[in-house]
């Protein structure tokens, strides 16, 4: 079975749960170095996430609205101001900045975007169906507190 995940993700996330399908999925990010500890970057109001490994200072973007989902991977909307900095987030609780990171993908679906866009448009292929998602949530868990975001970042791209 192929699963929606985005291309830019596939080296960073391991799966979780029996519930994985093409239709969504749920995975916990960790660094190439195997660390699941980051400090979270965000910029243009959490529509530009990037993580940074606690242990060997990696950065991983983890979404930018202007270049995946369906909004910014097939439609090419980027209305992102990128002259802005990035703000460290830190925990609200104990005002640390170390997080484990869950991510949540939901896709219509291999089918749907083959119909929709390889059909009519050449510069997609059948592969491209995993950047082109419906939506993207990001959870943080505080790794020095256990203060919990299920929905720090909540966005439809479509």
């Amino acid at each position: 079975m192929e699963l929606p995940i985005p291309t830019h993700l596939k080296s960073y996330l391991t799966l979780i749960g029996e519930d994985n399908c093409e239709y969504e999925i749920t995975g916990a990010v960790h660094c190439s170095c195997g660390c699941e500890e980051f400090e979270i970057w965000e910029s243009n109001e959490r529509q530009i996430v990037k993580l940074r490994c606690k242990q060997c200072g990696e950065e991983i973007v983890v979404f930018d609205s202007g270049k995946h989902g369906w909004n910014g991977f097939v439609c090419k909307d980027d209305f992102l101001d990128r002259t802005l900095p990035f703000d460290k987030y830190v925990c609200p609780d104990c005002e640390q900045d170390a997080f484990k990171v869950t991510v949540y993908i939901s896709s219509q679906g291999k089918d749907d975007f083959v119909d929709e866009c390889v059909s009519n448009d050449d510069s997609f292929s059948e592969e491209d169906w995993v950047d082109g998602f419906e939506s993207i949530r990001i959870a943080l868990n505080c790794t020095v507190c256990s203060y919990s975001e299920e929905d720090w970042v909540d966005m439809e791209t479509m």
